[in-house]
């Protein structure tokens, strides 16, 4: 009886394998056959983006329907590159140039009596270091290859661009939240030391650059959005494209620099218009009111403002796109519908940051027009530098060489003309004069 039992189970086991060997096998060949039934009419070559179509596993990580959505996503990706590829040197060259003017007439004697030209000339550095060594470079590594295989194939290259590239946009966003808290402290202690006011602008000066150096060396080991740039180079750095020190990247460049500038612009509006009411109040029974107080001020509010709003839409969209990437990320597993719809939300947040990254560029090359519409002192260096170039380069005339002014000019052209014009008269009355008596001498002879 136990030997009839023991083949009795044997059997039932051989016969489970073989059922479970045979479901398998259904089960393997209907998949093969779902797949091949629901192969995607769209092929991999539609992702643009990507560099190598033979690399293992690309018809899983990208399913039909993350590439049918980038068909529809594809006019305003073409925009943004557009923008970026096209547009963007547009503001380099020009941001370059007018941030040199400024930094020359800012360095004018009118313009430093006070220690806001030392912060906006350390601006207009660091705004081309920025314009030179972050944008020109990923757009130079966009457009050509050659330029890109520099940086991959030196190391030293692929650091330092890394380090520089930060460094300057980091120092500017700083740049501005000093220059905030510089002025607050000053209107709202209008009787603090003023002796020592450059010497300890250039310390904060000095220092804040210290400490962006040393908070770029970061890019070192975390590669950050560079490692998935909207300019579509290699990346030169091959490690992870997000680490922790991304959060603490992201709050120092974006959001604490945003909290320091608006309560800034608050306190500082907040105490201009206290000393516009105490001047009026006192001004009141006089018949002449100066112009209004705090000239400076204006021109730091517009600055500050300025890139308060370009650098808010950036910071809200690198803040999701971290978020999406690191905390919310999905992989290609079983669950494929949540897979896709985080790869889409991936792409489109992707592009929106390569918009507003390229609205933010103008950040950079804009500061020239506002110290000119807001700074009395600057206009005036400016009309008068042009003058100066004006009337020794282009001179009225050539004997006009004691002209100072263009009104002396044109009336010296006047007083020409109306010689020029007495000389023909003259010229015209002495030939008839002379004709006149040549008639009379030949009727006189006949």
């Amino acid at each position: 009886m136990i030997l009839l039992r023991n083949r009795n189970i044997r059997a039932l086991i051989f016969v489970a394998s073989i059922l479970s060997v045979n479901s398998n096998e259904v089960f393997l060949t209907y998949n093969i056959s779902s797949r091949a039934a629901s192969k995607c009419p769209l092929p991999i070559t539609v992702l643009d983006f990507i560099r190598d179509s033979s690399q293992p596993d690309l018809e899983a990580k990208w399913p039909c329907e993350v590439r049918s959505y980038w068909i529809s996503l594809r006019p305003f990706v073409r925009s943004v590159r557009f923008l970026l590829r096209y547009v963007t040197p547009f503001i380099i060259i020009l941001g370059v140039l007018l941030n040199a003017v400024s930094f020359s007439m800012l360095s004018a004697p009118v313009l430093c009596d006070s220690n806001l030209s030392l912060y906006l000339s350390a601006l207009a550095i660091s705004d081309n270091g920025a314009l030179i060594f972050n944008y020109a470079v990923s757009v130079a590594k966009s457009h050509s290859t050659t330029i890109n295989d520099l940086f991959m194939n030196s190391r030293f290259l692929c650091g330092a661009n890394s380090v520089s590239m930060e460094l300057f946009q980091f120092t500017s966003t700083w740049l501005i939240v000093a220059l905030t808290w510089t002025r607050v402290i000053a209107v709202v202690f209008p009787f603090g030391a003023r002796d020592c006011q450059n010497r300890s602008a250039i310390t904060i000066i000095t220092s804040l650059v210290c400490t962006s150096f040393v908070i770029s060396l970061t890019k070192l080991y975390s590669g950050g959005y560079e490692t998935d740039s909207v300019f579509e180079f290699v990346p030169c750095q091959k490690m992870k494209p997000w680490g922790s020190a991304m959060y603490f990247y992201i709050a120092l460049s974006t959001w604490l620099p945003l909290l320091f500038i608006s309560i800034g612009n608050l306190v500082l509006i907040a105490r201009m218009r206290r000393s516009y009411r105490i001047h009026s109040e006192l001004t009141r029974n006089f018949s002449y009111r100066g112009n209004r107080p705090h000239n400076s001020s204006r021109t730091l509010l517009a600055v500050s403002i300025v890139h308060l709003i370009l650098l808010l839409p950036l910071g809200i969209v690198e803040t999701l796109e971290l978020c999406w990437d690191v905390i919310l990320i999905k992989h290609p597993t079983g669950e494929n519908e949540r897979y896709i719809h985080w790869l889409q939300e991936k792409m489109l947040l992707k592009w929106c940051r390569g918009l507003f990254f390229h609205i933010y560029h103008w950040n950079f090359a804009i500061n020239f027009f506002l110290y000119y519409l807001t700074g009395k002192k600057f206009r005036d260096v400016v009309t008068q530098t042009l003058k100066s170039y004006t009337e020794a380069y282009l001179p009225c005339h050539r004997n006009a060489l004691k002209c100072n002014t263009w009104s002396n000019c044109s009336r010296h052209l006047r007083s020409c003309s109306a010689l020029l014009m007495r000389a023909i008269v003259r010229n015209k009355q002495f030939n008839n004069m002379a004709r006149r008596n040549a008639n009379e001498s030949n009727s006189n002879v006949t």
